[in-house]
Order: C-alpha cells, then structure tokens, then sequence
C-alpha cells in the first residue's frame, strides 16, 4: 500500500494575518475539500497496486476532511483537521506532510478520535521532539497537531498536506474478511496518490 498514505498509516495512514495574546504575528492559511470525497483503498488482487482500486465511499464520516487551517509564526507550526465526525475508530490515522526550505517531515498521529500519540520523522528516522502534541476535540470534530518550530529547523515557510485514514474489516464476495483503508488527502478530491498532496507556501509570521 503506498503513502505515503495509506501504507505509512497501515505500518504506524488565504493568508491571514492573526494577533496573539504574546504579540507573536503568525501567518494562518484555510483550506476547505470537498465533503464526501473518502474513498476505500483495496483490497486489491494479488500483485495489483492499491491505488488501483479506489472505491468512493461518501457515507463516511470520520476520515473525511472538510478543512485544514495551518497557523506559523516563530514558536510553533499548528495545523487544525476539522472532519465531518470525530470517530472513536481503533486504528485511525493522521498523516502531516510538512515541507520545509531544508527538507520534508512527516507527522503521524494515532488512537486520532482517543487519546492522541504523534511522532514526527524525516527520511523515515524519528525527530526527538518533547514538546511535539495532537489534541482531539470530539465535540467540535477537531484535531490540532503543534509542532515547535525548533523541531523543523525554524523554518521560514512551510507547506503542509493532511491525510486521515480508518483501517477497518470487509468481507469479499468469497466471505473472506480483508483489511481495508478508508482514506481523504485534504489537497485532493476522491482521490490518493503516492504522496499527500501539499497546500500552498505559509511564510513565517
């Protein structure tokens, strides 16, 4: 399964400018995707690329993006992932892609709509980052992953792709339960690719 979606989430899936209570200036940037644009990745016949068989599955709710709002300034990355619902799914993912000046992240966040654990990675290496958190508000179906800019170099711009994903069992036409993902890339209509599409350059407020 590819990922840098969906088999990184198996294995683990305009500007404005905003005044902080601290006078820190960030630049923020929203986002909005298509509602109902989840699509079932696989299973797929033996040899057969994942992504060959996406199937539209607009009835889900909980790994359905309809917004990211990503907030820099000189402290933190925020990136907020609002969903049609929250779920209370076991194995649910979130995926940031985060480009830098220096170099690509990737934060992966799991137990999304429980109790949230993230790491962050580069080149598939894992980033010490204490200070690094993903907070779930089930109420308003909100993540928001902070970064601290120290943990990406400090860097003057980002670029930044959201992707969700829910693992769950379906049962083939022979009666066999098989995993399957249900996925969203915030930067793409029903649609997932390789990578996780990235939203436009957020310059450091």
């Amino acid at each position: 399964m590819s990922l840098r979606l969906a088999p990184r989430l198996m294995a683990a899936l305009a500007p404005a400018v905003l005044l902080l209570p601290t006078a820190v200036h960030a630049e923020e940037l929203t986002t909005e995707d298509a509602v109902a644009d989840v699509v079932t990745v696989g299973p797929t016949e033996q040899g057969q690329d994942d992504l060959a068989n996406l199937v539209p599955t607009p009835d889900n709710l909980s790994a359905d993006v309809v917004r990211t709002v990503v907030d820099h300034d000189v402290r933190r990355l925020r990136v907020r992932v609002d969903l049609r619902e929250l779920g209370r799914e076991r194995q649910y993912f979130a995926v940031l892609r985060v480009r830098t000046p220096t170099g690509t992240f990737e934060v992966e966040t799991e137990h999304l709509g429980r109790r949230p654990t993230a790491e962050l990675t580069r080149r598939g290496r894992s980033v010490e980052c204490p200070r690094l958190r993903t907070v779930s508000d089930r109420a308003s179906s909100r993540a928001t992953v902070t970064v601290p800019a120290s943990c990406l170099g400090d860097p003057r711009w980002v670029r930044v792709g959201v992707g969700v994903a829910v693992l769950t069992t379906a049962t083939s036409a022979e009666g066999v339960e098989e995993v399957v993902v249900l996925a969203d890339d915030a930067h793409r209509t029903g649609e997932i690719r390789d990578r996780i599409a990235l939203g436009p350059q957020v310059r450091r407020g």
